[in-house]
Protein backbone atom coordinates (compact mmCIF):
# COMPACT_ATOMS: atom_id res chain seq x y z
CA UNK A 1 0.00 0.00 0.00
CA UNK A 2 3.06 2.17 1.00
CA UNK A 3 4.44 1.56 -2.13
CA UNK A 4 1.49 2.17 -4.14
CA UNK A 5 0.97 5.47 -2.48
CA UNK A 6 4.17 6.40 -3.18
CA UNK A 7 4.06 5.94 -7.52
CA UNK A 8 1.13 7.98 -6.73
CA UNK A 9 2.60 10.67 -5.51
CA UNK A 10 5.67 10.65 -8.35
CA UNK A 11 2.55 10.61 -11.08
CA UNK A 12 0.91 13.09 -9.61
CA UNK A 13 3.98 15.32 -9.12
CA UNK A 14 5.11 14.69 -12.80
CA UNK A 15 1.42 15.33 -14.09
CA UNK A 16 1.33 18.77 -11.72
CA UNK A 17 4.99 19.80 -13.53
CA UNK A 18 4.11 18.99 -17.05
CA UNK A 19 0.82 21.04 -16.35
CA UNK A 20 2.51 24.32 -14.56
CA UNK A 21 5.84 23.78 -16.49
CA UNK A 22 6.84 25.81 -19.80
CA UNK A 23 6.22 24.42 -23.39
CA UNK A 24 9.90 24.46 -25.16
CA UNK A 25 9.50 26.29 -29.09
CA UNK A 26 12.17 24.98 -31.49
CA UNK A 27 12.50 23.45 -35.14
CA UNK A 28 12.80 19.63 -34.97
CA UNK A 29 14.12 18.13 -38.24
CA UNK A 30 15.80 14.50 -38.97
CA UNK A 31 18.13 13.95 -41.71
CA UNK A 32 16.61 13.50 -44.95
CA UNK A 33 13.30 15.54 -44.26
CA UNK A 34 12.11 17.60 -46.77
CA UNK A 35 9.66 20.27 -46.43
CA UNK A 36 8.00 22.48 -48.88
CA UNK A 37 6.34 26.33 -47.97
CA UNK A 38 4.65 28.67 -50.02
CA UNK A 39 5.63 32.29 -49.42
CA UNK A 40 3.58 35.38 -50.66
CA UNK A 41 4.46 38.66 -50.12
CA UNK A 42 1.60 41.42 -51.70
CA UNK A 43 2.52 44.84 -51.32
CA UNK A 44 0.58 47.90 -52.70
CA UNK A 45 1.73 51.60 -52.80
CA UNK A 46 -0.63 54.70 -52.69
CA UNK A 47 2.29 57.78 -53.53
CA UNK A 48 0.43 61.75 -53.66
CA UNK A 49 2.81 64.27 -55.48
CA UNK A 50 1.70 67.81 -56.00
CA UNK A 51 -1.45 66.76 -55.38
CA UNK A 52 -1.92 63.97 -57.82
CA UNK A 53 -2.67 60.79 -56.57
CA UNK A 54 -1.14 57.42 -58.02
CA UNK A 55 -0.84 53.73 -57.25
CA UNK A 56 0.94 50.61 -57.52
CA UNK A 57 1.25 47.33 -56.79
CA UNK A 58 3.38 44.13 -56.74
CA UNK A 59 2.78 40.50 -55.42
CA UNK A 60 5.59 37.97 -55.57
CA UNK A 61 4.48 34.16 -54.62
CA UNK A 62 7.53 31.70 -53.78
CA UNK A 63 7.80 27.59 -53.46
CA UNK A 64 10.56 26.78 -51.41
CA UNK A 65 11.99 23.59 -50.86
CA UNK A 66 14.01 22.64 -47.51
CA UNK A 67 15.77 19.09 -47.07
CA UNK A 68 17.75 18.34 -44.25
CA UNK A 69 21.18 17.36 -44.85
CA UNK A 70 22.69 17.05 -41.09
CA UNK A 71 22.88 18.38 -37.72
CA UNK A 72 25.88 20.14 -36.10
CA UNK A 73 27.51 19.45 -32.56
CA UNK A 74 26.05 22.58 -31.59
CA UNK A 75 23.13 21.49 -32.27
CA UNK A 76 21.99 23.76 -35.74
CA UNK A 77 20.82 22.51 -38.99
CA UNK A 78 22.53 22.28 -42.30
CA UNK A 79 19.63 22.44 -45.11
CA UNK A 80 19.60 22.67 -48.62
CA UNK A 81 17.13 25.46 -49.62
CA UNK A 82 15.73 25.49 -53.19
CA UNK A 83 13.25 27.86 -54.66
CA UNK A 84 11.57 25.55 -57.02
CA UNK A 85 8.93 28.47 -58.60
CA UNK A 86 8.88 32.24 -58.54
CA UNK A 87 5.74 33.90 -59.74
CA UNK A 88 5.18 37.72 -59.53
CA UNK A 89 2.47 40.28 -60.41
CA UNK A 90 3.23 44.06 -60.44
CA UNK A 91 1.43 47.07 -61.58
CA UNK A 92 3.41 50.42 -61.72
CA UNK A 93 0.25 52.15 -62.03
CA UNK A 94 -2.65 50.01 -60.16
CA UNK A 95 -4.39 49.65 -63.81
CA UNK A 96 -2.37 47.49 -65.89
CA UNK A 97 -0.77 44.36 -64.85
CA UNK A 98 2.28 42.96 -65.80
CA UNK A 99 3.55 38.78 -64.88
CA UNK A 100 6.20 36.63 -64.95
CA UNK A 101 6.24 33.08 -63.94
CA UNK A 102 9.13 31.13 -63.80
CA UNK A 103 6.93 28.04 -64.88
CA UNK A 104 5.85 28.89 -67.99
CA UNK A 105 7.60 27.75 -70.94
CA UNK A 106 6.35 30.59 -73.09
CA UNK A 107 8.87 33.69 -73.66
CA UNK A 108 8.19 36.89 -72.17
CA UNK A 109 7.66 40.01 -74.65
CA UNK A 110 7.27 42.74 -72.30
CA UNK A 111 10.63 43.99 -71.44
CA UNK A 112 10.41 44.36 -67.87
CA UNK A 113 8.91 40.63 -67.66
CA UNK A 114 12.10 39.59 -69.38
CA UNK A 115 14.44 41.44 -67.40
CA UNK A 116 12.79 39.80 -64.33
CA UNK A 117 13.00 36.26 -66.15
CA UNK A 118 16.45 37.35 -66.56
CA UNK A 119 17.14 37.62 -63.04
CA UNK A 120 14.44 35.12 -60.84
CA UNK A 121 15.48 32.74 -63.59
CA UNK A 122 19.57 32.54 -62.67
CA UNK A 123 17.94 31.46 -59.46
CA UNK A 124 15.56 29.11 -59.18
CA UNK A 125 16.16 25.53 -58.99
CA UNK A 126 19.43 26.71 -57.49
CA UNK A 127 20.98 24.98 -54.47
CA UNK A 128 21.55 26.77 -51.35
CA UNK A 129 23.07 25.17 -47.79
CA UNK A 130 22.14 27.05 -44.95
CA UNK A 131 22.44 26.73 -41.56
CA UNK A 132 19.95 27.48 -38.83
CA UNK A 133 19.92 27.27 -35.22
CA UNK A 134 16.62 25.39 -33.63
CA UNK A 135 15.57 28.75 -32.23
CA UNK A 136 15.24 29.67 -36.03
CA UNK A 137 18.19 32.05 -36.40
CA UNK A 138 20.21 31.91 -39.90
CA UNK A 139 23.56 31.34 -39.09
CA UNK A 140 24.71 31.09 -42.31
CA UNK A 141 23.69 30.96 -46.06
CA UNK A 142 26.20 29.48 -48.90
CA UNK A 143 25.85 30.72 -52.29
CA UNK A 144 26.60 27.79 -55.02
CA UNK A 145 29.64 28.85 -56.76
CA UNK A 146 29.62 31.04 -59.89
CA UNK A 147 26.02 32.36 -59.11
CA UNK A 148 26.59 35.27 -57.70
CA UNK A 149 28.74 36.60 -60.48
CA UNK A 150 26.11 35.39 -63.09
CA UNK A 151 23.66 37.90 -61.33
CA UNK A 152 25.81 40.65 -60.91
CA UNK A 153 26.19 40.10 -64.66
CA UNK A 154 21.96 39.66 -65.09
CA UNK A 155 20.74 42.24 -62.94
CA UNK A 156 23.52 45.03 -64.33
CA UNK A 157 20.85 46.34 -65.95
CA UNK A 158 18.29 45.73 -63.70
CA UNK A 159 17.37 48.95 -61.67
CA UNK A 160 16.65 47.44 -57.89
CA UNK A 161 17.83 44.43 -59.28
CA UNK A 162 18.69 41.15 -57.20
CA UNK A 163 22.10 41.32 -55.64
CA UNK A 164 24.35 39.33 -53.90
CA UNK A 165 23.67 41.15 -50.22
CA UNK A 166 19.71 41.25 -51.31
CA UNK A 167 19.83 37.31 -52.42
CA UNK A 168 21.55 36.17 -48.82
CA UNK A 169 18.91 38.11 -47.24
CA UNK A 170 16.15 36.66 -49.04
CA UNK A 171 17.39 33.57 -48.45
CA UNK A 172 18.67 33.83 -44.74
CA UNK A 173 15.22 35.43 -43.24
CA UNK A 174 13.13 33.70 -41.13
CA UNK A 175 9.58 34.44 -40.16
CA UNK A 176 10.14 34.72 -36.57
CA UNK A 177 12.99 33.61 -33.92
CA UNK A 178 12.20 31.50 -31.11
CA UNK A 179 13.04 32.19 -27.29
CA UNK A 180 15.96 30.09 -26.37
CA UNK A 181 14.20 28.75 -23.50
CA UNK A 182 10.99 27.40 -21.82
CA UNK A 183 8.23 29.80 -22.53
CA UNK A 184 4.88 29.86 -20.94
CA UNK A 185 1.55 31.87 -21.36
CA UNK A 186 1.83 35.45 -21.64
CA UNK A 187 5.85 35.14 -22.55
CA UNK A 188 6.89 38.01 -24.50
CA UNK A 189 10.62 38.02 -26.30
CA UNK A 190 11.78 40.17 -29.44
CA UNK A 191 13.92 39.84 -32.50
CA UNK A 192 15.86 42.07 -34.91
CA UNK A 193 16.18 42.29 -38.67
CA UNK A 194 17.59 43.89 -40.61
CA UNK A 195 15.93 44.33 -44.55
CA UNK A 196 17.99 45.92 -47.24
CA UNK A 197 15.75 48.10 -49.86
CA UNK A 198 17.03 50.42 -52.99
CA UNK A 199 16.05 53.38 -50.61
CA UNK A 200 17.13 52.45 -47.26
CA UNK A 201 17.60 49.98 -44.25
CA UNK A 202 14.31 48.80 -42.29
CA UNK A 203 15.30 47.59 -39.24
CA UNK A 204 12.13 45.16 -38.24
CA UNK A 205 11.89 44.84 -34.44
CA UNK A 206 9.05 42.31 -33.25
CA UNK A 207 7.69 41.79 -29.81
CA UNK A 208 6.64 38.38 -29.91
CA UNK A 209 3.68 37.01 -27.51
CA UNK A 210 3.16 33.41 -26.95
CA UNK A 211 -0.50 33.06 -26.25
CA UNK A 212 -1.01 28.66 -25.53
CA UNK A 213 -1.52 25.59 -27.37
CA UNK A 214 -4.34 23.95 -28.91
CA UNK A 215 -5.33 20.48 -28.12
CA UNK A 216 -3.89 19.50 -31.09
CA UNK A 217 -0.55 21.07 -29.87
CA UNK A 218 -0.70 24.04 -32.67
CA UNK A 219 1.36 26.91 -30.46
CA UNK A 220 -0.45 30.51 -31.23
CA UNK A 221 2.20 33.31 -31.38
CA UNK A 222 1.61 36.78 -31.86
CA UNK A 223 3.68 39.36 -33.70
CA UNK A 224 3.94 43.08 -33.52
CA UNK A 225 6.43 44.63 -35.60
CA UNK A 226 8.44 47.95 -34.76
CA UNK A 227 10.03 49.59 -37.92
CA UNK A 228 12.50 51.82 -38.19
CA UNK A 229 14.11 53.26 -41.40
CA UNK A 230 17.39 54.33 -41.78
CA UNK A 231 18.28 56.22 -44.90
CA UNK A 232 20.91 55.26 -47.78
CA UNK A 233 23.37 57.64 -47.54
CA UNK A 234 24.97 59.77 -50.36
CA UNK A 235 22.04 60.15 -52.42
CA UNK A 236 19.56 63.55 -52.90
CA UNK A 237 16.59 61.25 -51.81
CA UNK A 238 15.57 62.37 -48.65
CA UNK A 239 13.22 60.16 -47.23
CA UNK A 240 11.65 59.61 -43.90
CA UNK A 241 9.45 57.32 -41.99
CA UNK A 242 6.08 59.29 -40.25
CA UNK A 243 4.45 56.19 -39.68
CA UNK A 244 4.00 52.32 -38.79
CA UNK A 245 2.20 49.53 -37.31
CA UNK A 246 1.35 46.23 -37.96
CA UNK A 247 -0.14 42.57 -36.57
CA UNK A 248 0.63 39.37 -37.18
CA UNK A 249 0.42 35.69 -35.74
CA UNK A 250 2.18 32.16 -35.92
CA UNK A 251 0.97 28.91 -35.76
CA UNK A 252 3.72 26.44 -34.39
CA UNK A 253 3.63 22.62 -34.62
CA UNK A 254 5.53 22.35 -31.28
CA UNK A 255 5.83 18.45 -31.88
CA UNK A 256 6.81 18.29 -35.22
CA UNK A 257 8.72 21.01 -34.78
CA UNK A 258 7.62 23.64 -37.31
CA UNK A 259 5.80 26.75 -38.85
CA UNK A 260 2.35 25.58 -39.56
CA UNK A 261 0.98 29.12 -40.94
CA UNK A 262 2.44 32.59 -40.35
CA UNK A 263 0.79 36.16 -41.50
CA UNK A 264 1.90 39.57 -40.94
CA UNK A 265 0.49 42.63 -41.65
CA UNK A 266 2.36 45.83 -41.99
CA UNK A 267 1.52 49.81 -42.93
CA UNK A 268 4.11 52.13 -43.35
CA UNK A 269 3.42 56.09 -44.00
CA UNK A 270 6.55 57.75 -45.81
CA UNK A 271 7.60 61.04 -47.12
CA UNK A 272 10.24 61.65 -49.80
CA UNK A 273 11.78 64.64 -50.84
CA UNK A 274 13.39 65.25 -54.07
CA UNK A 275 14.61 67.91 -55.28
CA UNK A 276 12.65 70.49 -53.31
CA UNK A 277 9.12 67.49 -54.17
CA UNK A 278 7.81 65.79 -51.59
CA UNK A 279 6.19 62.87 -52.49
CA UNK A 280 4.24 61.29 -49.56
CA UNK A 281 3.73 57.60 -49.98
CA UNK A 282 1.50 54.82 -48.20
CA UNK A 283 2.46 51.38 -48.36
CA UNK A 284 0.37 48.33 -47.10
CA UNK A 285 2.43 44.88 -47.16
CA UNK A 286 1.46 41.49 -46.50
CA UNK A 287 3.42 37.77 -46.19
CA UNK A 288 1.74 34.84 -45.73
CA UNK A 289 3.75 31.88 -45.45
CA UNK A 290 2.26 28.37 -45.44
CA UNK A 291 3.32 24.68 -44.85
CA UNK A 292 2.61 23.47 -48.37
CA UNK A 293 3.58 19.68 -47.54
CA UNK A 294 6.72 17.39 -45.84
Amino acid sequence: MIMRIGLWLLCAIGVARSVVGGERLEWKFKTGDVLTYNVQNTMETTAVANGVESGSSIQQTMRMDWDVETRGADGSYVLGQTIQRIKVRMSPDGQNFREFDSGSSELPSDPIVRSLGNMFGKIVNQRFRVTMAPTGEIRNVEVPSGLLETLRTAVASTPGGLNDKALKQMLGQTSVILPAGEVEEGHTWSSRQEIMMPFGTLNVSPQMTYQGVTDLGIAAIQYVPSVELEPKKGTPVKLSLTHSEGTGNVKFDVGRGRIATMQLDLEMDMVTEVRGQKITQKMKQKTVMALASE
